[in-house]
């Protein structure tokens, strides 16, 4: 009886993404399995093309005379679980993808590199016994000395390669050619081992002892039976990681597996340092800063159980373990939880669907909690875990605001205020650190006036203008609208109007005109490209090597440097006008989290933070490290107007060389979801079309780019309108000029 293999080919076009019957040819029966790779005939001329078996039975709907037969299985072993093959499925419908690309993402970099991960290594072909007794015999008729040593090596390390043979025993290749001959040793494959740069030497502390919220913290979500995720809210300094450590303790010790993501390759350091002096050889990293062959390798490690716990980013919530036993989301605020590529996955989501599949506990932490985290715990769909005080002897820092506007009066146009210059001067001579922290998450232009500090907005969306250079206008990107640059400020009738954007560069040239004998390091994307420049800066600073460290949010987080009294955040309101309604929140994460790093040990922290726009909520929220004041003020604002987490609101990009075709394509587009509006809302339920309008950054690699928002506070319909206004423009209009994408989360929607 035949037997056939459903394949998904290997190719992210929507136009193949379906499943393939294919008849499993005797000789391959053995062999294949659901979840390996294979090639097989595609097309009128049977082109090989490479798939995905996700299933074995024993029948097919296609007729005998035209079904073809699978070529061949790449893999002995299934590299794809049948649970991730559900979640592959799961991810194609909740993100609007392809099966392929689905399977893509959960497949490790490095995959297709399995094959070529093995070289030719000499191994042991007789017992070790009589290999004894021939180096007896050869020692003792002291003839053949070469032959000897060469034995004498590869007795001492089995497995080892010819040309390590040749340099460390001293001998040339004939001699190990003649083990070889005459069957003492034979020639085989085996596994490369990579030196992985995931040992960081930054903490070197011991268990700490838990305090009583802590305590609590670890029992709750050991003990409980709800299958709810956790999340964990707490302050700054509060010893989330040591409540994860004693979590996942048990976890390993009732044979179980768990996976920690953490959102920057610079926390990496940080917290495997701390896991590996916790658990050793159990833990593992991986991150894009590793080679292909470094990560497949992890990945081998934890579908083997040669490892337990795997650190890494968004990436890494796709490890094969077989008994997962928990999921660690760390700071999961941040924006790098979701994917750029497609599919545009929320790994937070995706945690939550393996979660439900495996039965693992999922935790989300963060002292800054994403805004509709926290609602979903305040409305039951997640427990609330909280910890309120700083762990060991540190205590919050003291913190003050100073308004930029009162400088710039006062004739001070540096980038320093006064009490900042004169707090580093202060601490540079007691011999303690410092960390200066620019503000330039999401950073794009906008307009602002220096002596009142009234930012140009728009009327319609609270939220500010965009400054385009071309054209030189003002405008929005929700709605659209256009203005004039003012030549003077239209609240206090001032000339000094300002396009912001400051660089770590120019502040670091700053600070060493001013502070001349201090030691400065600097961390933002120009300097930590290479493969471990992130951990070095983190090592010297963490030494005491520098007295200063400036950076951009890679310095804002995690990080834990007893020796930081100060911390100055320059230009603290620059991501409150990044032109997104998200500007409030990202700006409170930053400075709480930025403000965080001063004063974690015994001496008494404190935090400076320069500010156009002094008086607004999210300054003074994060200045109080109040984060419930904050999310209160902020849910009045976003019910209001409708935003997320009280909407839903998907994006669609189209981008393209001709300008004229993206315009006419949107332009199709957004007729065919005006026509089809009235199909899908009702009394309760209203659907709002944003735009057509070009996006924040309109011109990219010589592609013009444009954006069409669809907002609705009901996800299921929103979806579907979605959906079929895509199959209704593919229909019709869909032209190769022009590449749309999709993106669903309110994190990423410019």
């Amino acid at each position: 009886m035949a037997l056939y293999a459903s394949v998904i080919l290997d190719n992210p076009s929507p136009e193949i993404d379906r499943i393939f019957d294919y008849e499993i040819p005797f000789e391959l029966l053995n062999t294949i399995k659901a979840g390996c790779r294979v090639k097989v005939p595609f097309g009128p001329k049977n082109n090989l093309a490479g798939g995905y078996c996700l299933d074995i039975k024993n029948y097919s709907d296609i007729p005998e005379e035209k079904i073809k037969m699978i070529y061949s299985v790449t893999d002995k072993e299934p590299l794809i679980s049948r649970d991730m093959i559900e979640l592959a499925y799961w991810m194609k419908e909740k993100y609007f993808c392809t099966l392929s690309q689905c399977l893509n993402v959960i497949l490790p970099a490095g995959a297709n590199l399995k094959l070529k991960n093995f070289s030719k290594a000499v191994f042991l072909n007789i017992e070790k016994e009589k290999a004894n007794e021939l180096i007896k015999k050869l020692d003792e008729s002291g003839k053949n000395s070469s032959q000897l040593k060469a034995l004498k090596y590869v007795i001492e390390n089995n497995g080892c390669n010819i040309s390590d043979i040749l340099i460390n025993a001293k001998v040339s290749r004939s001699p190990v050619d003649t083990l070889i001959k005459n069957g003492i040793l034979f020639v085989g494959e085996k596994q490369k081992e990579h030196k992985f740069d995931n040992i960081a030497i930054i903490d070197k502390t011991d268990r700490h002892n838990l305090n009583e919220e802590q305590k609590n913290a670890v029992d709750t979500v050991l003990k409980s039976e709800n299958k709810k995720p956790f999340l964990l809210f707490g302050i700054t300094g509060s010893g989330k990681t040591e409540v994860y450590l004693n979590i996942i303790e048990e976890i390993i010790n009732e044979g179980k597996q768990a996976i920690v993501l953490v959102p920057e390759i610079s926390l990496t350091p940080l917290i495997v340092g701390r896991f590996k002096n916790r658990f050793g050889d159990k833990a593992a990293v991986t991150h894009s800063k590793m080679s292909n062959g470094e990560r497949y390798e992890v990945w081998n490690k934890a579908r083997n159980g040669e490892i337990s716990i795997v650190i890494g980013p968004r990436s890494a919530v796709f490890m094969p373990f077989e008994n997962l036993g928990i999921i660690i989301i760390d700071e999961e605020h941040e924006s790098s939880y979701i994917s750029e590529t497609s599919p545009k996955y929320s790994t937070c989501q995706v945690a939550q669907e393996i979660s439900k599949k495996s039965g693992a506990k999922l935790v989300l932490g963060s002292a800054t909690p994403l805004i509709d985290s926290f609602l979903k715990a305040q409305n039951g769909e997640y427990n609330l875990l909280k910890l309120t005080k700083r762990a060991g002897n540190g205590s919050l820092p003291e913190t003050e605001i100073v308004d930029m506007r009162r400088e710039l009066e006062e004739g001070n146009r540096t980038v320093f205020s006064k009490r900042l210059y004169y707090a580093v001067k202060e601490k540079l001579d007691k011999g303690e650190q410092i960390m200066l922290f620019l503000n330039r998450r999401g950073y794009s232009t906008f307009v602002s006036c220096r002596k009142c500090g009234h930012v140009m907005m728009c009327p319609n969306c609270s939220v500010s203008y965009r400054y385009h250079y071309k054209g030189n206008f003002l405008m929005c990107h929700y709605c659209g609208k256009k203005e004039e640059v003012p030549a003077v400020c239209p609240q206090c009738g001032s000339k000094y109007i300002k396009y912001f954007g400051t660089g770590t560069q120019k502040i670091e040239d700053e600070v060493k005109r001013m502070f001349p004998h201090a030691r400065v390091l600097r961390m933002d994307f120009d300097t930590v490209s290479k493969k471990g420049s992130h951990r070095e800066i983190l090592n010297a600073f963490a030494k005491g090597e520098a007295d200063i460290l400036i950076g951009t949010q890679m310095i804002a987080k995690g990080h834990d440097f007893p020796n930081v009294t100060l911390v100055g955040i320059m230009a603290a309101d620059v991501s409150l006008n990044i032109g997104d309604y998200r500007g409030s929140e990202v700006t409170f994460e930053l400075i709480t989290q930025a403000a965080g790093r001063a004063g974690r040990s015994g001496a008494k922290g404190r935090v400076i933070i320069q500010t156009y726009q002094s008086e607004h909520y999210a300054v003074e929220c994060a200045a109080r490290q109040d984060y419930e004041s904050f999310y209160k003020k902020e849910c009045a604002v976003r019910k209001i107007m409708g935003y997320p987490p009280f909407s839903y609101v998907y994006t669609l990009l189209f981008s393209g060389k001709d300008e004229n075709k993206v315009n006419e394509k949107i332009t199709d587009f957004g007729r065919i979801v005006l026509e089809s509006k009235n199909e899908f809302e009702n009394t309760d339920i209203k659907i709002n079309i944003i735009g057509p309008t070009e996006a924040v950054v309109y011109k990219v690699k010589n592609e013009y780019r444009m954006t069409i928002s669809v907002k609705c506070s009901d996800e299921n319909i929103l979806r579907n309108f979605i959906k079929k206004a895509i199959e209704k423009y593919n229909e019709s209009y869909k032209s190769s000029a022009v590449t749309v994408n999709l993106y669903m989360s309110a994190r990423d929607m410019f």
